[in-house]
């Protein structure tokens, strides 16, 4: 009897899932509308930017700030009051390493020229999963939302395509990786701008070379030398 073998065409879409790569974020916050004095919105930017990126592989994953634009500070014009709004969260002081198998923290912290290394545990946030669907560079995402424990909601679009739960800041553990997340109605959105397959085993090490400090511990040291932090849980620094 002749025998017919039918090879199955699939659409090189549904085969593209990956585990390992590096994808680099967007962050953008809205000044403005953390200020309520008039004149001291006239002093900065309505909207200040960063670039951060993640690298992962299968369960690992190290999320970092990037080099800083040295572009010239088009409010610093040497005339009258200049202010400058920094605001810092994780990835900004060093990296912060995720093992999601044993959902084990390790953040990369310096505070008064002294270098920590904060233990913690990776939080879990509420989400709940939604149907709507919208493409971010071409990948097909998925939107969750949740609250934050500071009571800021959160809206994510995640991809089944990178079949790892990271994302910027705070925001992933969800079942593919985030490539925007909207916070406080548009106060702060970060968005992915590029996807990259490759990384290097060296991008994905455990932070050294610090005083190993529980995050409780560090953050007492933090109010006492800072102050405490502000209803978003960041902090300013006013120059």
């Amino acid at each position: 009897m002749k025998k017919t073998v039918l090879f199955l065409l699939l659409p090189l879409g549904l085969s593209a899932q990956t585990r390992q790569g590096t994808i680099v974020y967007e962050r953008k916050i809205d000044v403005h509308r953390r200020l309520q004095d008039e004149q001291m919105k006239a002093m900065v930017p309505q909207f200040q930017t960063a670039a951060y990126e993640v690298f992962f592989k299968d369960s690992i994953a190290v999320y970092k700030a990037m080099p800083k634009d040295e572009a010239p500070d088009p409010f610093d014009n040497n005339a009258g009051t200049h202010l400058v709004m920094r605001f810092t969260g994780p990835g900004d002081d060093g990296v912060v390493y995720r093992n999601y198998n044993s959902s084990r923290l390790l953040e990369e912290a310096t505070l008064a020229e002294k270098k920590y290394i904060i233990a913690d545990t990776i939080p879990q946030l509420p989400w709940k999963l939604s149907a709507d669907t919208a493409t971010i560079l071409g990948h097909l995402c998925k939107k969750a939302t949740t609250t934050t424990p500071r009571g800021t909601n959160v809206v994510a679009w995640y991809t089944g395509d990178i079949l790892v739960p990271v994302g910027p800041d705070q925001f992933g553990g969800l079942p593919g990786a985030v490539l925007k997340v909207d916070a406080d109605a548009g106060g702060l959105v970060f968005t992915a701008t590029a996807i990259q397959g490759d990384v290097e085993s060296r991008q994905l090490k455990e932070p050294a070379g610090g005083r190993l400090i529980s995050r409780a511990d560090y953050t007492k040291k933090v109010d006492e030398v800072l102050g405490p932090a502000d209803a978003q849980g960041r902090r300013i620094i006013r120059n």
